[in-house]
């Protein structure tokens, strides 16, 4: 079985620059130039797309427009009642490089493509890379109250001995076009892992805060304009590789098993290599607490944020207009990987796609505080049609008897299982987007407390990867006698929560669209199943 060799996004993106040229929370430098055009590319709407159910493009997920490419998206910033996320986009993959495109939304549901906010290779220092946006209200930074700055890594090519450097673009037209400032942290010397800035205001310290992706560690820097940063900390790890990528420090309440909260919990999330524990990339969480300076986790070791191959480089936030802003937080994904992503063709015109919002809280489950992840409520409203599905009882050789017409190509599927008698079956099996020898399935491991996704059957033409063929599981506690699953289905991807958000998984897969078949079967005993609901849009 070949072994297609691994490519870091570093490497990637490296490789790209050297060729030629919402639910409420609360209850050597070259002259700085001028602001840049919207170029490459024609705005369209990618919230609720014009694609046909035999396009193939995703229905209701941000992805690529045009044939082009995207990875990390850039974490979204409110201005008003509008949200505004970026993500790097190439619409000549894999020549010439990333910029940043943008897409705005009232309700992180639907999003519309606004085209390109800072267009690549304008300065000296190379393409625009990752690296956060924030709102300056109290003009720390002097561009103005309330404008928008982005820090942001480029590459830097060794100019003046620098390389992957953190630069400072600011906007006055709300993040619709950005000017080039300078490079505000260099890197020396030159060629080490010095990316990903994601900045946040520490309102305790009165400082701007950034996370910084360095070698071995997450750097921790300290400003007070956003121009001016000094080292404070660092937070070494190697559980997650040698790099952790794409950091978000940010704080939560935590939520006792009764839903009171007695304490507030500082997160640290990164982007990294889970070769260790048997899995690819993937989003890694720890739990502890900051104190302007440096972050101290309260265990070593850490937990997977979501269990599929397919979310990485997250990005998270609050709603600073929620009526209790750290009661929850808001986290959206890469859905790729790059064990394979140089190979996924565009079939379908487009190359990769973001995952949906999802709803973050810290809830302690067995004296572990632990991120639970669930949909946003709003999804469901564009859906255009609702079926229910009758209460049922299965076993081995009598599977679950669907209503009529329920074909899925894109959509939602919601079931509870409940246990029958004090022992489950060994496992309970959900397969979805079925025809022809095909399918993707979701599994449960009911005795053994595990969920998992199968995908090496889901269609023909996969990726020549372990990292896709491979099984992804999370565990997830069984024990009480009842099992919910809510699965989000689109052309090229299943995103499946468990549990009420207690395992999330999230995987592409590669169905032929004429595959929509459903069936859930179950071995070994019987199980009661109950609460279907199916939304699709046709």
């Amino acid at each position: 079985m070949a072994i297609t060799p691994f490519y870091s996004r570093r490497q990637t993106l490296e490789m790209l620059a050297a060729l030629p040229m919402l639910s409420s929370c609360g209850s050597e430098a070259e002259p700085a130039i001028g602001a840049m055009p919207v170029s490459s590319g024609t705005p369209d709407s990618t919230g609720l797309p014009t694609a046909t159910p035999i396009s193939g493009r995703p229905r209701y997920h941000i992805a690529a427009p045009a044939g082009g490419w995207i990875n990390d998206p850039q974490r979204p910033v409110r201005m008003g009642d509008r949200w505004t996320i970026w993500a790097l986009f190439n619409p000549t993959y894999p020549t010439d490089g990333t910029e940043w495109r943008r897409w705005t939304s009232t309700d992180l549901v639907t999003w519309q493509d606004q085209g390109i906010s800072i267009p690549r290779r304008t300065t000296s220092f190379g393409d625009i890379w990752t690296g956060s946006a924030v709102v300056d209200v109290t003009n720390t930074a002097g561009f103005g109250p309330g404008a928008l700055i982005a820090l942001v890594t480029m590459p830097a090519d060794n100019a003046a001995g620098q390389n992957q450097s953190c630069a400072l673009w600011y906007s006055l037209d709300e993040g619709a076009s950005f000017t080039f400032h300078d490079i505000v942290l260099p890197n020396f010397p030159g060629n080490r892992q010095f990316r990903d800035p994601t900045v946040f205001w520490h309102e305790t310290s009165g400082n701007w805060i950034m996370t910084l992706s360095e070698e071995g560690k997450i750097g921790i820097y300290t400003s007070p304009d956003l121009k001016h940063w000094t080292y404070s900390s660092g937070f070494l790890s190697t559980v997650v590789g040698g790099v952790m990528e794409c950091s978000h420090l940010f704080k939560l309440h935590l939520y006792n098993p009764d839903g009171t909260t007695s304490a507030d919990k500082w997160v640290l999330l990164v982007g990294g290599d889970g070769t260790a524990s048997g899995f690819t990339g993937g989003t890694w969480y720890w739990v502890g607490e900051f104190d302007g300076t440096t972050f101290t986790a309260s265990t070593p070791d850490g937990q997977w944020l979501d269990g599929g191959a397919d979310f990485y480089a997250a990005v998270i936030w609050n709603d600073p207009q929620a009526a209790d802003p750290i009661a929850c937080a808001y986290s959206m994904g890469w859905m790729n990987n790059w064990a394979y992503a140089n190979q996924l063709p565009a079939t379908h015109d487009y190359r990769g796609q973001l995952s949906l919002v999802r709803e973050l809280r810290l809830r302690l489950i067995n004296n572990v505080p632990r991120l639970f992840s669930t949909p946003l409520p709003a999804q469901n409203a564009i859906f255009a049609r609702t079926i229910h599905g009758t209460d049922q009882t299965i076993a081995e050789g009598n599977n679950y008897v669907w209503p009529a017409d329920t074909g899925l190509v894109a959509g939602r599927i919601d079931l509870t299982l409940t246990r029958i008698g004090s022992t489950w079956p060994p496992g309970v099996w959900l397969s979805v987007r079925g025809g022809g020898g095909y399918f993707t399935q979701i599994g449960l491991e009911l005795r053994d407390n595990k969920a998992f996704i199968k995908r090496d059957t889901s269609g023909p033409g996969a990726p020549d990867s372990d990292a896709w063929r491979q099984n992804r599981s999370l565990p997830c506690d069984f024990s009480d006698g009842i099992a919910k699953i809510s699965l989000f289905i689109d052309a090229g991807s299943v995103e499946l929560f468990v549990n009420e958000g207690a395992a999330t998984l999230s995987e592409l897969i590669n169905a032929r669209i004429a595959d929509t078949s459903l069936n859930l079967s179950t071995a070994g005993g019987s199980v009661r199943v109950s609460n279907v609901l199916l939304l699709n849009f046709d």
